[in-house]
């Protein structure tokens, strides 16, 4: 076995690269972020062969001195700290202490920069082995870095990078969640010399996104706001019917100290799950948001510095983070989801069980002839009230005309100039689940003692997960233990389910509790539970319903506080506007 040596610098350098430089995009990143730092308030972006054959970054920003220059490329030379202590108050993007020496020795450096009061700039050249002062330079204030042939003196590591077209795609990425940070900033990017983003300065996060999302995307987001602690949420959110089957609009910033003007994208799983916390019986299982926020933080409550891409995080209080933006995400859907009344009619036939399952709502968007009620686009009539993300009927379900049951599951409406499709049992099963919360949140969820205990065979995994929830349950109105590893006994139900299949109802528990995970939030896990049982007591697709029953659940509709979709995330209703229906005919 060798003798332990220092590593030679030229290794140190390349392993220090390899942390922070993975592609062109990463090269990109801390190029633009040092811009942003300067001072910049224009980044221009050049990429040949998607990044690898050249790179060119140039800003308008504060420019160095040949002597700053040529130290910039020294390891952890910075002009932002000078303390340990500094590191809990970094307010700024991150430092060049790793990020030019690391991109030294990835490729071939040429920085020119000056001053804004200098009469002309200079020229460092860098690689991983040496760093030289050029000679001056005719060159407008600000900083040219340019990168050429990445990865060149290291083949094996190049051989991972993708086709140029995906690079670029990455890069584009990059830049574009940094131009939402700083809107006030101006960007452009080039490929091969062909323009592929270009974003003018702007003054509000609202206009950034208008030009990253186009008008009519931009225009359906709502802000939000909350605050808690050392913590404080704000940003823009979607309305949960534009969903995505992925998380690549769902973007979290982190900001340091109330004056913190640079908020930094970091990818954080429990951000994540705060933000879909927030969407809970909003939004189909594997769907996702689109949403903008930023969380900022008192120094000392966030640690920045534990990636060395600075893209992950870690938090003095998580579940104080994850309790303050899954909050002010849930109280402002719920509010720009709020029904037209206030509580729901306890003698109305649809606050107790009639009848379950419908079938899920396609992957995709719904077309436009049929757009979900809501989502309005260019055009629509609807007029919305102040920051609404809901319409089906602006003066109330109970206002629409039932029509006709159609295909033995929907409701057709009528109202003024519009027609409105609802799915009788996402709309019933969403009453059950309001009324269902506000009983247990008064610890009084109706339930019915069974004559004689029943015990439901499941298996292991089913029994020990129930029983680890049992206290949770019993609030709900499902009370009873482990018999032996393989069953439960039930003692009580709740009494939405009376006449159901037990057996059914605690495998379909069991199943949304395993889905959870074990470590779930209690909250979480009441709710899925609630679900559940509001599913198993709604009206089934193919109960037939007359005039009266249809009637009765329009009404009980307005009494909730939330009518859009169903505890499970479906929709609840779509609308087909006169306008519509009159253009299929060529009126």
């Amino acid at each position: 076995m060798s003798r332990i040596a220092i590593l030679p610098a030229a290794v140190q350098g390349q392993i220090a690269a390899g942390e922070v430089i993975e592609r062109p995009a990463s090269v990109v990143k801390e190029l633009v972020e040092n811009a942003i730092d300067a001072g910049a308030t224009r980044v221009d972006v050049n990429l040949e062969g998607g990044g690898v054959t050249r790179i060119v970054v140039t800003d308008d920003g504060s420019g160095m001195t040949g002597d700053e220059a040529a130290l910039a490329f020294a390891r952890h030379a910075t002009s932002k700290l000078t303390r340990t202590e500094d590191l809990l108050h970094v307010d700024t993007f991150g430092f060049r202490g790793e990020a030019l020496p690391s991109i030294a020795a990835a490729g071939r450096v040429r920085l020119t920069t000056r001053g804004r009061d200098a009469p002309s700039g200079v020229v460092v050249e860098a690689t991983g082995e040496r760093v030289r002062l050029a000679g001056p330079a005719a060159s407008a204030p600000g900083t040219i870095i340019e990168v050429a042939d990445l990865f060149g003196t290291t083949p094996a590591r190049r051989k991972f990078l993708r086709q140029p077209a995906t690079e670029l795609g990455h890069t584009a990425d990059v830049l574009t969640r940094l131009a939402v940070a700083c809107p006030r900033v101006g960007f452009r990017l080039t490929h091969d010399r062909r323009e592929v983003l270009a974003f003018p300065a702007v003054e509000t996060l609202q206009q950034r996104l208008v030009q990253v999302l186009g008008a009519s995307r931009a225009a359906g987001l709502v802000e939000v706001a909350g605050r808690g602690g050392d913590v404080v949420v704000s940003g823009l959110v979607g309305p949960p019917r534009e969903h995505l089957s992925s998380a690549r609009l769902l973007w979290t910033y982190a900001t340091i100290g109330e004056a913190a003007v640079r908020p930094r994208w970091i990818r954080d799983r429990l951000l994540l799950r705060a933000v879909l916390d927030g969407y809970d019986s909003l939004l189909m299982r594997g769907r996702y948001p689109l949403a903008f926020l930023v969380v900022g933080f008192a120094p000392g409550a966030i640690d920045v510095n534990v990636h060395p891409a600075k893209l992950e995080v870690r938090f003095r209080d998580a579940q104080a983070v994850h309790r303050v933006v899954a909050s002010a995400l849930r109280s402002r859907l719920r509010q720009g989801l709020a029904g037209s009344d206030a509580v729901a009619e306890p003698g109305s036939a649809w606050s107790a069980p009639v009848a379950v399952h419908g079938t899920p709502s396609a992957d995709e968007p719904v077309a436009d002839a049929a757009r979900p009620v809501g989502a309005a686009g260019a055009g629509s009539s609807e007029v919305l009230r102040q920051g609404a993300l809901w319409a089906a009927a602006p003066d109330g379900f109970r206002t629409l005309r039932f029509v006709a049951q159609v295909f033995d599951g929907y409701l057709l409406c009528e109202g003024g100039s519009h027609l409105v499709l609802i799915d009788q049992h996402a709309a019933h099963e969403r009453v059950l689940f309001e009324r269902l919360q506000a009983e247990q949140r008064a610890a009084a969820v109706a339930r019915d003692a069974l004559l004689v205990p029943e015990v439901v065979a499941l298996s292991a995994t089913e029994v020990a997960m129930l029983g680890e929830h049992a206290t949770a349950l019993a609030r709900v109105g499902l009370e009873g233990e482990p018999f032996g590893t393989d069953a439960f006994l039930v003692r009580t139900i709740p009494r939405l389910v009376r006449g159901r299949d037990v057996g059914a109802l605690l495998r379909q528990v069991a199943a949304e509790l395993t889905g959870e995970g074990v470590a779930t939030a209690v909250e979480r896990s009441r709710d899925a539970m609630l679900a559940t049982l509001a599913c198993h007591a709604a009206t089934r697709v193919g109960d037939r319903l007359g005039t009266p029953e249809a009637q009765a659940l329009l009404q009980a509709m307005d009494g909730v506080e939330v009518n859009a979709h169903c505890p499970h995330g479906r929709p609840v209703a779509v609308q087909l506007r006169r306008a519509q229906v009159e253009a299929l005919f060529g009126r």
